[in-house]
């Protein structure tokens, strides 16, 4: 699939804050707001897989000994062995690498924004070696981590607020349980969806130049594990491929950002373009989709019609 990709732009870094100034030399309320409003947040939504490394030669021989003191069976898989040491020993957990793997290659640094992530750390870790176990990460970008805790590699941290945690088959039960009704009224065979659900899936998420981190990439990443509008349109369209996706940021008069995505299914007959777009707000951390008039229905897409008016002449 010879798909556009959303627009991309570089990863900011955070601004360092500076130490507080004196009580005598306190900038004017006026200034101090516009100062805290100069530096906004990069929020991440990514999907990918997660990969555990030992940081330091001192870590994997203390892990390696804790893994020999449980006793367990040898015959699991590499994750799940990682997963059952590092839940019993809160130490080790702590100091692990865990970098998150975007088609494969290393994107991000996770550093959990707090002890609640835990659960949803131990279940990714358990599932990193199997190929069909993805995850999504939700977070906010931070520095360049130190490249010697991380096996030589310069990532930038993501500060995780939340990883989503499935497995392919999970997934698409899931989107096949809220498409149900669009199923049944339009007369899609439920084997027909699954295929073409699983096909788009992988065809859309696994590139490497979806970082989950422009406005763009959010926005569709999130339409494809929350929305089943995507895969409800090529279902429809046996006959169609996907070639290509565009987004469109707007901002409201309201000052939220919103992203126009555009879908182009072509007819493999005669060459004919079908466009179809949905709109996710994606102002802040977590995004969602916002409702239209146009919509024909809150699990579809509605037609799109460029209204750009061209001065010519």
């Amino acid at each position: 699939m010879n798909a556009m990709q959303p627009e991309t732009s570089p990863l900011p870094a955070n601004v360092p804050g500076a130490p507080p100034a004196p009580a005598s030399a306190a900038p004017c309320p006026d200034c101090a707001g516009k100062a805290r409003t100069s530096v906004s947040e990069q929020y991440v939504y990514a999907i990918g897989q997660l990969e555990v490394r030992f940081p330091s030669l001192g870590i994997e021989r203390e892990y390696q000994q804790r893994e020999c003191a449980l006793r367990e069976p040898g015959a699991r898989a590499r994750g799940a062995r990682i997963c059952s040491v590092l839940e019993r020993n809160p130490h080790l957990a702590m100091r692990m690498s865990y970098i998150f793997l975007i088609d494969g290659m290393p994107a991000y640094a996770i550093n959990p924004a707090g002890g609640f992530m835990k659960d949803a750390l131990f279940e990714a870790v358990a599932g990193c070696d199997e190929q069909a176990h993805f995850c999504v990460l939700v977070g906010r970008t931070g520095t360049f981590a130190a490249a010697p805790a991380h096996g030589g590699l310069l990532l930038t941290t993501v500060s995780a607020d939340q990883l989503y945690n499935f497995s392919l088959s999970e997934w698409v039960e899931g989107l096949t349980r809220s498409a149900q009704p669009v199923l049944e009224s339009r007369k899609i065979d439920a084997a027909h969806f699954d295929a073409v659900a699983r096909n788009l899936f992988r065809d859309t998420s696994r590139t490497p130049e979806n970082l989950g981190a422009t406005e763009g990439h959010r926005a569709l990443n999130y339409l494809l594990v929350q929305h089943p509008g995507i895969f409800l349109a090529a279902a429809e369209r046996p006959g169609h491929h996907l070639a290509g996706v565009e987004t469109r940021v707007h901002q409201t008069v309201g000052g939220r950002r919103h992203v126009i995505v555009i879908l182009a299914f072509v007819d493999r007959a005669t060459g004919v373009a079908e466009r179809l777009y949905c709109t996710v707000d994606v102002t802040e951390e977590w995004p969602f989709v916002v409702g239209t008039e146009a919509s024909t229905s809150a699990l579809g897409l509605a037609p799109f019609v460029d209204s750009a008016m061209y001065a010519v002449g």
